[in-house]
């Protein structure tokens, strides 16, 4: 016997082998079930009235009862704990759909209900009018509720307006199946609510539950970043399936391809490109296992692709690609000016080593090469080859060397001197040196550096009067 609303002022001896000696009769009740009580004793005031509700504590604790309340005076009511409940009185009219009458519990509701407990999620289910038919599962705790704290509240009026909450509850109480996920305070849900629908296809209830994933969702934070990220750069990012569906399309150079992700995922791009001898080409090599990268032009723009190819679990058949197209049209324009860049400096740095040690034939037969400034390991290159391809052509007899410009040598540029008169040398023409300054050749000496294997002579006068005497004795002319 209860006085007043809660307080137990007798009790019988079942009802102490199942309570104990609780003073109130809430205390006996699971919290989930409280409303179920409120409501009943709304309804003693018409007479007798029944509820489903289950025990707090006790050997019945957590399975549905029947109870029933009656009025026994003006102060007091009488309550009787009648026995087990069937599964069509635990659910509130709106949840009714659920469970057709006199139809067994199914086995994967038993299974899902006993993973649920193990879970870190919330279940809950809201009426047409907003009012929390359920509210169960140990992922109340991240918001600081127990199970069934909020049944019989208003979930229209506790959401605020324009709220992430508010308008998914009112989006699905009007026919809406809403699967979302975020962030909600410092944990990651995943959230799926579905409409419950009677006979005639009416919406009666919002069916949700969450689950709480923040131990896995690195991975998934990782996977959003990135897309965000995709979303702002000049790249392309798409997965195919095998028989050509596209499962994915995102990226800011779409709008380079004047292309919608929206009309690619879904779509069959074998259909869409079937016409693009490269696309297909390049499809093809991938499903066939191949992982590549290669540069197409599409329209106006350059793009560089890498492809990917996933094999199935076994690892005997490709069943999907993924690639990245990178838009390089800007950096293909940078690297053609710069090779045209490198071009004229190329062309440049031969004139200058044209101008700055010309080939002159001086004589039939002798070519005279006056030196000026540095002679660098470029530029003895290219006056080699130069002077080669001169003495070849003109079938030169002889090259005079002339160092009358040249202020300052060092080992490396007498190793290069003795390169260049070797290899005339061995195209069977004769090699000489002149305009050795006198500061130069103290160097060459204090340097070790040999040239007694060169003919050498003081000036290129001098180098050239010998030589054409010594082709031509008899000519008193040029004694």
């Amino acid at each position: 016997m209860v006085e007043g609303d809660d307080t137990i002022i007798a009790r019988n001896r079942a009802f102490q082998e199942n309570f104990g000696e609780s003073a109130s009769l809430v205390d006996c009740i699971d919290t989930a079930d409280h409303a179920n009580l409120t409501s009943a004793r709304r309804a003693t005031s018409e007479g007798t009235a029944a509820l489903v509700a289950r025990p707090a504590s006790g050997p019945k604790a957590g399975f549905p009862m029947r109870w029933t309340i009656w009025q026994a005076g003006a102060s007091a009511s009488c309550v009787r704990l009648d026995g087990p409940a069937t599964p069509s009185q635990t659910l509130p009219a709106p949840l009714a759909p659920l469970v057709g009458s006199g139809e067994p519990v199914p086995l994967k509701t038993l299974l899902l209900g006993e993973i649920f407990e193990r879970m870190d999620a919330v279940v809950w289910a809201i009426a047409k009018d907003g009012t929390i038919l359920l509210s169960e599962g140990s992922g109340l705790a991240h918001f600081g509720l127990k199970p069934g704290q909020m049944v019989g509240l208003n979930a229209l009026e506790i959401y605020p307006p324009g709220s992430a909450s508010y308008d998914e509850a009112v989006r699905v109480l009007q026919g809406e199946s809403v699967h979302v996920d975020g962030m909600e305070g410092k944990d990651y849900w995943i959230r799926f609510q579905e409409p419950l629908r009677d006979e005639r296809g009416d919406v009666t209830a919002n069916l949700a539950v969450s689950i709480c994933v923040t131990k896995n969702a690195h991975d998934t934070l990782q996977a959003k970043a990135l897309h965000t990220a995709v979303g702002e750069l000049p790249v392309v990012i798409w997965a195919m399936e095998r028989d050509g569906t596209c499962t994915l399309s995102a990226g800011k150079g779409l709008r380079d391809l004047g292309v919608d992700s929206r009309t690619l995922v879904g779509a069959n791009l074998f259909h869409l490109y079937g016409d693009h001898p490269d696309f297909m080409e390049h499809a093809q090599r991938a499903l066939s296992g191949e992982q590549f990268s290669v540069e197409t032009r599409i329209g106006d723009h350059r793009w560089r692709n890498h492809f990917i190819p996933v094999f199935h679990t076994w690892g005997d058949k490709v069943v999907r690609i993924y690639a990245a197209a990178e838009n390089v049209t800007e950096r293909a324009k940078q690297e053609s000016s710069l090779r045209e860049q490198l071009e004229l400096i190329k062309r440049q740095q031969a004139a200058i080593v044209s101008l700055s040690s010309p080939i002159i034939e001086v004589w039939s037969g002798v070519l005279v090469v006056p030196l000026i400034g540095e002679l660098e390991a470029g530029r003895a290159e290219a006056l080699l080859e130069q002077l080669l391809e001169h003495v070849s052509r003109r079938q030169s007899s002889a090259v005079i060397l002339d160092l009358t410009g040249v202020d300052v040598v060092e080992t490396a540029t007498a190793q290069h001197l003795f390169k260049i008169m070797r290899s005339v040398e061995l195209v069977g023409c004769k090699g000489l040196v002149s305009g050795i300054r006198p500061s130069v050749a103290k160097t060459m000496v204090e340097l070790g550096i040999e040239l007694s294997t060169l003919a050498t002579y003081p000036t290129l006068a001098e180098a050239l009067r010998r030589w054409i005497n010594r082709r031509a004795p008899s000519s008193s002319l040029l004694r």
